[in-house]
C-alpha cells in the first residue's frame, strides 16, 4: 500500500499596504512512505615462598590503554563535511557507521547525504539496537523512478528508497534534498529501535487496538485494518525541518500538530515517541490515558489518515484541533484560549477540510488565526530585501508557523519563487516574541544541500 502525499498549497496575500501585491504561489513537495562477557586480569601470587628466601612481587601486567578514537572520528568526519559537534561525542559509533556507509554501494554520489543523517542517530539509536540497524543501513536501496504525484517514497518491506530521476533537474537542488532527507527520516524512524512492523498499531474486528507484535498467529486472522497518525509524515517532515532545512514545505497541518503536542507534553517526550519502534500504539495508549474511549482514538486515528478520501466522511471523525486542546486541558489547563501560543499553533492548523468535521470547539476555531498580516509581510518585505531580486516574486508555503529548532520555539516558513522552472527554496526563521506577538530578528538559511563527497 502506498501513501501518497497531500500536497500543501501556497495561498494569495494581497496587501493593500505594500505599492504592489505579492503572489504566494503554489510550491509544494509530495514524499511518502510504503508498508514499518567481559574479561577479568588476574595477578597470581607466588605458589610457594620458604623461609628466608628473598620474596619477589608478581610482576603487575601492563595493560594496552584502549586507543582514543576522537581524533580518528573528527579527521573523519572533518573528510565527509561534518563538524565535532555534528558527532555528540559518539566517536566510536561515528567511526563504526562510516564503515558502514562505505561498504553500501548503493550510497554512490549520495553518500554526503548519509553521513549527514548522523546527529540524529547519535541522539536517538540505543545500543541494543545497533546491529539491527546498521544492517538496514548496509542493505538500503536507493533507486529513481517515475511515481505519479509522487516525488519520492520509503518501502519500508523492501528497505528502498526510490526517488524521482527528474526531480533535480526540476525542482532545484534544495529542493531535492528536502524530499531525500524526508524519505530518509522515514528510514531512520522505522528502523533505528528495530522492526517497525512490530510496532505497529492495529484494529482488530471486535474494535480494540493491539499492538502488531503482541498478536499470535490466530488472533491475526481478526486484524481488520492498521492505524496511521500525524506522526509519520507529518514527524519525517517536522524532524528533517528541525535537522536539516530549518522549515517544513509540505504536510503542514500534520507537522504543526505535532508541534502542538511537543508544547503539551515537552520536546523530549514527543521525540523519543517518534524514534521509538511503536511510535502510533504510544499514540493511541496517550489518547485513551487523557480520557479518549477506545472508539474515540479510532475516529482520531481515521481523521490522521494520509490518503484522499480521509476526510469524505468528517461526522464520523475527530478533529485534530479537538484532539489538542482536550489533551492540554487534561495536561496543562482548562485555560486554553488565554495561552496565546497555544492559540497561534492552533490557527496556523485552520483549513477547509479539518473545518467539515463537526466539534463542540467549532465556533473557537473561528476566532483563531495564524500569524498576522502585518508580521507576513515584515517577514516576506525582508526576505525580497535580503534576496535583492526585484524582478523575482517571491512566495511562502503556507504562512509563517510555529516549529521547534534546537529546542526553541520558532516561527518558520518555506520560501519559493513563484516564477520559473526551479524552486530556489530558502528557509526564513523568525525568532518571535508569542506573547507580544513580535518580530525580534529574522534569519535566512539558503543552502542544507551537503557538498558533494567524490566516489570511492
Amino acid at each position: 500500500m502506498i501513501f501518497k502525499g497531500d500536497r500543501e498549497r501556497l495561498h494569495k496575500l494581497k496587501c493593500t499596504i505594500l505599492a504592489a501585491a505579492f503572489l504566494i504561489a503554489s510550491l509544494s513537495l509530495a514524499g511518502c512512505f510504503e508498508t514499518r562477557s567481559p574479561r577479568t586480569a588476574r595477578s597470581q601470587a607466588n605458589a610457594e615462598v620458604k623461609p628466608g628466601t628473598p620474596t619477589e612481587a608478581s610482576p603487575t601486567p601492563t595493560l594496552t590503554p584502549t586507543p582514543d578514537p576522537k581524533d580518528d572520528a573528527v579527521k573523519l568526519a572533518s573528510e565527509v563535511g561534518l563538524t565535532e559537534e555534528d558527532l555528540r561525542g559518539k566517536y566510536d559509533l561515528f567511526i563504526r557507521y562510516a564503515e558502514v556507509v562505505g561498504s553500501n554501494p548503493e550510497f554512490k554520489g549520495r553518500r554526503e547525504f548519509i553521513y549527514h543523517l548522523f546527529p540524529v542517530i547519535a541522539e536517538h539509536l540505543k545500543s541494543e539496537n545497533e546491529e539491527f540497524f546498521f544492517g538496514k543501513v548496509k542493505e538500503l536501496k536507493i533507486t529513481q523512478k517515475h511515481t505519479d504525484g509522487i516525488d519520492g517514497q520509503y518501502i519500508q518491506t523492501e528497505n528502498k528508497i526510490e526517488l524521482d530521476p527528474d526531480l533535480e533537474t526540476r525542482m532545484g537542488k534544495e529542493a531535492y534534498s528536502s524530499v531525500f532527507y524526508h524519505e530518509l527520516m522515514h528510514f531512520i524512524d522505522l528502523n533505528i529501535a528495530g522492526s517497525g512492523l512490530e510496532g505497529y498499531a492495529c484494529l482488530m474486528d471486535d474494535g480494540s487496538i493491539r499492538k502488531h507484535g503482541d498478536l499470535d498467529y490466530g488472533e491475526m486472522r481478526h486484524m481488520k485494518d492498521y492505524l496511521y497518525s500525524y506522526f509519520i509524515e507529518g514527524g519525517a517532515e517536522m524532524y528533517t525541518s528541525e535537522y536539516f532545512t530549518y522549515a517544513p514545505n509540505s504536510y503542514l497541518p500534520r507537522v504543526r500538530f505535532l508541534v502542538g503536542m511537543k508544547y503539551i507534553f515537552g520536546v523530549e517526550k514527543i521525540d523519543n515517541m517518534f524514534f521509538d519502534v511503536d511510535t502510533d500504539y504510544q499514540f493511541a495508549q496517550l489518547l485513551m490515558a487523557n480520557g479518549f474511549t477506545t472508539e474515540e482514538t479510532v475516529k482520531v486515528f481515521m481523521a490522521m489518515r494520509n490518503t484522499p478520501d480521509a476526510l469524505s466522511e468528517p461526522k464520523t471523525l475527530i478533529d485534530p484541533r479537538e484532539v489538542l486542546i482536550r489533551l492540554y486541558i487534561n495536561n496543562v489547563g482548562p485555560d486554553y484560549e488565554k495561552d496565546k501560543t497555544f492559540c497561534l499553533i492552533l490557527g496556523s492548523m485552520n483549513e477547509s477540510d479539518l473545518n467539515k468535521i463537526p466539534s463542540d470547539y467549532s465556533k473557537f476555531y473561528t476566532k483563531l488565526s495564524g500569524v498576522s498580516q502585518e508580521d507576513v509581510l515584515q517577514v516576506w518585505g525582508y526576505l525580497t530585501n535580503i534576496v535583492g531580486d526585484y524582478d523575482v516574486q517571491w512566495g511562502f508555503i503556507g504562512l509563517p508557523a510555529p516549529l521547534y529548532l534546537n529546542g526553541e520555539l520558532k516561527l518558520a516558513v518555506t520560501a519559493g519563487p513563484t516564477e520559473g522552472n526551479k524552486l530556489d527554496y530558502k528557509a526564513v526563521v523568525v525568532d518571535y516574541d508569542f506573547e507580544k506577538n513580535e518580530i525580534k530578528d529574522i534569519t535566512i538559511h539558503e543552502k542544507w544541500s551537503p557538498e558533494p563527497l567524490p566516489d570511492l
